[in-house]
């Protein structure tokens, strides 16, 4: 089993950094696979090991000089990592920010393993007999390293940053200086630490991966902290503006019923028709002020959708709605409001520009089909629709948040054992979601 083979250090080697790449683009799969996602991952895989054979077999068989070589390496980590953002992005629906992340992760998960693998390395096996000598069972233990390792980092990750992940800046500067620091270490040990001191380096080198990691870790969990926040803070205004519209309606309503009364003797009077007119109208108007509190069952619904369905009167947007909220009881308050808000937030603004305003409306339907909830909301355009990583590209000015709302209805979908559909044909928008209900306890 120690015995080495000339095929680990002339291929095994030389396509290992490929190899671990690959493994890093299955774990980190936190976007929406594309269309033949396996069939796209086998071309990755290819991909990664025939750049990694390349560029390795110029550098041990083409470069003499240390400078060079050690320069070489250092783009090697570099390139290694382009090709890994590319064949993530082939891969999966995902943003430039989300992409440049999640290399980082992984380039820093890989660094990490590779750190603790030379570590290792530097320790006798046996007598005369070093760990990287070229034999299978010590390839085969470091790719299960990689793997355990791999395994680890991503289940921490899991329990710290929850989807989506949306970032509200920029992540090329960190990107950049990250790959850097990896590609300077790179070449400080090719160039001085080839042949001694090395039990410093790695250790060295090891800490610094680590330290990244949580970096990298900490920054996802207090963006999403944030995102959290803001979320919380429109749902307690809309909370609040919910309670004032209706308070207001009900005032509203039961003062006009108490100056009724005070009406019927003004009916007999000469002015009476046109007086009674005038205060019917005044009624009518009040009573429309009123209607506009929903109540479907489940306040925290109510809460979203008067509160939408007041905006769509304002901008005279035609709401429909045949929803039972008592079916959506195993969903927590923030879901809920997540979920209608922003999708009802979507329908609104698409229509905002619409021409034709006497097809512009919102239709919302809930149906349970055996243990399943699917929730239908359709709405007219007229601009075109582009689609980025299978979503519809926002107008919005911050399009670093672009796709936050319908991502953010996915991963709820998902947390339920759901779907979601999105389909825009002959200038109408629908989107379906579906969910197992009874699954998850209300928070």
């Amino acid at each position: 089993m120690m015995e080495s083979h000339w095929w680990i250090r002339e291929i095994d080697w030389r396509i290992s950094t490929g190899i671990i790449f690959s493994i890093q683009l299955i774990f980190w799969n936190c976007e929406e696979r594309r269309k033949n996602w396996l069939l796209r991952i086998c071309i990755s895989f290819v991909i990664l090991c025939t750049c990694s054979w390349s560029m390795r077999f110029l550098l041990e068989e083409g470069i003499a000089a240390n400078f060079y070589i050690a320069f070489g390496y250092s783009l090697y980590i570099m390139f290694m990592s382009m090709f890994f953002i590319l064949c993530y992005s082939f891969c999966y629906h995902s943003s430039k920010e989300v992409t440049l992340f999640l290399s980082m992760i992984a380039l820093t998960v890989y660094r990490m393993a590779w750190n603790s693998i030379k570590l290792i390395s530097t320790i006798p096996v046996g007598k005369d007999v070093e760990w990287s000598n070229g034999s299978v069972f010590q390839s085969a233990m470091s790719y299960l390293f990689y793997f355990c390792l791999t395994l680890v980092a991503y289940k921490l990750f899991q329990r710290f940053v929850k989807q989506p992940i949306v970032f509200q800046f920029k992540m090329s500067v960190i990107f950049a200086s990250i790959l850097l620091c990896q590609m300077l270490l790179e070449f400080t040990f090719q160039y001085f630490y080839r042949g001694e001191n090395q039990v410093v380096f790695f250790l060295t080198a090891l800490l610094y991966s680590i330290m990244n990691f949580v970096l990298l870790i900490m920054i996802a969990f207090l963006n999403m902290l944030r995102i959290e926040n803001a979320g919380l803070e429109n749902f307690i205004a809309s909370k609040q503006k919910y309670y004032e519209i209706s308070r207001e309606g009900i005032l509203s309503l039961r003062v006009k019923c108490h100056d009724l009364k005070h009406q019927i003797a003004m009916i007999r009077s000469a002015e009476g028709e046109h007086q009674l007119n005038q205060y019917i109208n005044s009624l009518s108007d009040s009573i429309d002020e009123y209607n506009t509190v929903i109540s479907t069952g489940n306040p925290d619904i109510d809460v979203v959708l008067t509160e939408k369905n007041i905006i769509c009167s304002i901008n005279k947007i035609r709401f429909s709605y045949m929803i039972d909220g008592t079916l959506f009881s195993f969903l927590s308050d923030m879901e809920i409001y997540s979920l209608f808000g922003n999708a009802l937030d979507n329908a609104i603004e698409s229509m905002t520009n619409v021409k034709q305003r006497e097809k512009v409306f919102i239709s919302l339907k809930a149906n349970k089909r055996e243990d399943r909830l699917v929730v239908v909301i359709e709405n007219y355009y007229e601009h075109i629709i582009e689609f980025q990583d299978g979503i519809p590209v926002t107008n919005k000015i911050e399009k670093n948040m672009h796709g936050f709302g319908l991502r953010s209805i996915r991963a709820i979908a998902r947390e339920h054992e759901g779907e979601v559909i999105i389909q825009a044909d002959n200038n109408i928008f629908k989107l379906v979601i579906s969910m197992r209900t009874g699954n998850k306890n209300k928070a």
